[in-house]
Order: structure tokens, then C-alpha cells, then sequence
């Protein structure tokens, strides 16, 4: 099984919208191992992101999430060194919310890098 070590994915959000990061193939023997995950809020306002993994076929509940509501200041990174297994048709995916009154422009990236087996 080759592994290929990679930025799995890159992803600037819209906000209230997931967005996917990286999903795994669909072959039976394709997974992932996501060492890092880079949350980068580029604007001056305080943002709040979720990072969810869930397999593909089911819908996104409370189990899913393995960051809920993070606070990121203005002009600052958050990181998580995960070394997370994920099988084939999985997705890591993020949101951006911002508070009431704050202005709704996504300045939020998403970053993950990891080992790519297939």
C-alpha cells in the first residue's frame, strides 16, 4: 500500500456552511492518517470554527465533532496535531461562525496534512 505524504486538503469557508477539507477515496483500502489541521483567521474580528469527521454515509450528529465552537481571535492560528485514522469514504470538514453583530465575511482557512494511503 503506497502512502504518500501530503497537504490532504486546503479550504477557505464561507460562514455557516461546512465546507470539506478532505475525504477519503472510496476504495476499500484507501485511508488517511491527518497529523495537523491549521485553522488560520485572517480578519481582525474573533471567529468560532467546528472541525467535524464523519463517515460519508451518515448525516452529521453531535458524535461527529472533534472541535465545536473554538474560539479564534482576529489575526491568529489554532492547531491541532491529531495523528487521526480515517478509512475510505470519510470527511473532515469545517465551519466558520462568527458572533452577533460581527461582520459575516469569511477571512477563515483550513489546513490538514497527513499520510494518504491507498
Amino acid at each position: 500500500m503506497p502512502q504518500t505524504y501530503k497537504i490532504l486538503g486546503q479550504v477557505f469557508t464561507t460562514p455557516n456552511t461546512f465546507a470539506n477539507i478532505y475525504v477519503t477515496g472510496s476504495n476499500a483500502a484507501d485511508s488517511a492518517v491527518i497529523n495537523s489541521i491549521y485553522f488560520c483567521n485572517q480578519g481582525v474580528s474573533t471567529a468560532n470554527v467546528d472541525l467535524i469527521i464523519r463517515p460519508i454515509t451518515e448525516t452529521l450528529a453531535n458524535k461527529h465533532y472533534i472541535v465545536r465552537n473554538q474560539k479564534i481571535e482576529g489575526s491568529s492560528t489554532f492547531l491541532l496535531n491529531l495523528g487521526v485514522t480515517v478509512g475510505n469514504n470519510t470527511i473532515i470538514a469545517a465551519n466558520t461562525k462568527y458572533n452577533p453583530g460581527q461582520a459575516g465575511v469569511s477571512n477563515t482557512s483550513f489546513s490538514a496534512f497527513g499520510i494518504e494511503i491507498t
